[in-house]
C-alpha cells in the first residue's frame, strides 16, 4: 500500500483534512487487518510467545535458576511448573486466539501507525522543525519495543511467579484461568512499554519550555510519589510488578534530567548564535548606512564644487 504524500504547500481546507484522515485510516486498517490475518494463521507461534514465561526454558527462568544455584538460594528460583492453567468458557480458547492475534498485529503495526500519524500532522509542523519531529517518529517505536521486551522478559515472569505461587493456605490450590494469565502478561508488558515513553515526554516538554532540568532535580521527591502512583495504576495489584515498573521509571526520569539539560545547552547555544548573527546583521546594516551617508556626502561635496566652478 503506497503512502500518498500530503501537499505541504497548499492550504488544506477542513474537508480536505477529513479526506486525508479518511485515507490514512483506510491504510492503517488495511495494514492491521492483513497483519491480524497473518497472526491468526500462525497461532502456534503467537501462543508460544504468550505462554513462554511459564516454561522452564524461558530465558528469565533459566537465569534465576542459574543464579539460585550459584548463590545456593532457593528463594531466587522461579517455579513456572507450578502454574496450572485452565479454561472454563465454551469460546474461551477461540477468544484467546483472537485476542493474541489482535495484540500481535498491534505490536508489529505500531511503527507504521506512528509513521502515518506523523504524515497527518506533518503539514502543521513548521519546516524548520520537521527534522526534529522525525526523531520522535523513530524513537517512539524503539522505546515502545524496549519497554515491551523489558515487561515481557523481566516483569511478567517475576509477577507470574509471585502471584501464581502465592498462597494464604495450603488447602487452596492455584489453578489459573487462562484469560487471567494472559491479561497479566499483557498488562505488565504494555505497562512497561508505556513507562518507557517517559524520556520522549520529557524531551517534548523540555523542548517547548514546560520542563527544565533544574525543576526536575528540585522536585525529585514529588516525582517519586507520582511514579509510584503511576506504577500502581498501570500494573496488576501486586507489589512486585509495581516495584519492577517503578525502578526503570525512576531511572528514565534521571535520564530525562540529562536530556533536559542537554536541550537547555543546545537552546543556549542556538540563542547565542542567533544573537551573534543579529549583531552581525545590525553591524552590516550600520556599516552600509555609514557608507551610504559617506557616499551621499561625497556627492553633495562634488555637486557643491561643480556649482562653484
Amino acid at each position: 500500500m503506497s503512502n500518498q504524500p500530503i501537499n505541504d504547500n497548499a492550504d488544506m481546507t477542513f474537508g480536505e483534512h477529513l479526506d486525508e484522515l479518511r485515507k490514512i485510516l483506510f491504510r492503517v486498517i488495511g495494514v492491521f487487518m492483513l497483519l491480524f490475518i497473518v497472526m491468526f494463521s500462525i497461532k502456534g507461534i503467537v501462543l508460544d510467545v504468550v505462554f513462554a514465561p511459564i516454561r522452564e526454558s524461558f530465558p528469565t527462568n533459566r537465569f534465576f535458576a542459574w543464579l539460585a544455584e550459584i548463590l545456593n538460594s532457593e528463594t531466587l528460583n522461579i517455579h513456572p511448573e507450578n502454574i496450572e492453567l485452565f479454561n472454563n468458557k465454551m469460546a474461551g480458547q477461540f477468544l484467546l486466539h483472537i485476542k493474541s492475534s489482535f495484540v500481535g498485529a498491534f505490536v508489529v503495526a505500531f511503527p507504521y501507525l506512528i509513521w502515518e500519524l506523523w504524515l497527518f500532522v506533518k503539514p502543521a509542523i513548521p519546516p524548520h522543525q520537521r527534522r526534529r519531529s522525525i526523531r520522535y517518529v523513530i524513537e517512539t517505536p524503539i522505546w515502545f519495543i524496549m519497554g515491551l521486551l523489558f515487561g515481557y522478559y523481566v516483569i511478567a515472569p517475576l509477577a507470574i511467579n509471585f502471584l501464581g505461587n502465592y498462597e494464604v493456605s495450603s488447602q487452596i490450590n492455584n489453578i489459573i484461568e487462562v484469560s487471567s494469565f494472559m491479561s497479566t502478561v499483557l498488562s505488565v508488558s504494555f505497562a512497561a512499554a508505556i513507562a518507557f515513553q517517559l524520556p520522549l515526554l520529557i524531551r517534548l516538554l523540555a523542548t517547548i519550555g514546560l520542563l527544565t532540568s533544574t525543576g526536575m532535580r528540585q522536585y525529585r521527591k514529588i516525582a517519586v510519589v507520582v511514579l509510584l502512583v503511576f506504577a500502581a495504576i498501570i500494573t496488576p495489584p501486586d507489589i512486585v510488578s509495581q516495584v519492577l515498573i517503578f525502578f526503570p521509571c525512576y531511572a528514565l526520569y534521571e535520564y530525562g534530567i540529562r536530556i533536559a539539560a542537554k536541550i537547555e545547552v543546545q537552546k543556549a547555544k542556538e540563542e547565542a548564535e542567533y544573537q551573534a548573527r543579529m549583531q552581525q546583521e545590525q553591524a552590516a546594516i550600520q556599516e552600509e548606512a555609514e557608507m551610504t551617508e559617506e557616499a551621499v556626502a561625497e556627492e553633495v561635496t562634488e555637486e557643491s564644487s561643480d556649482d562653484k566652478q
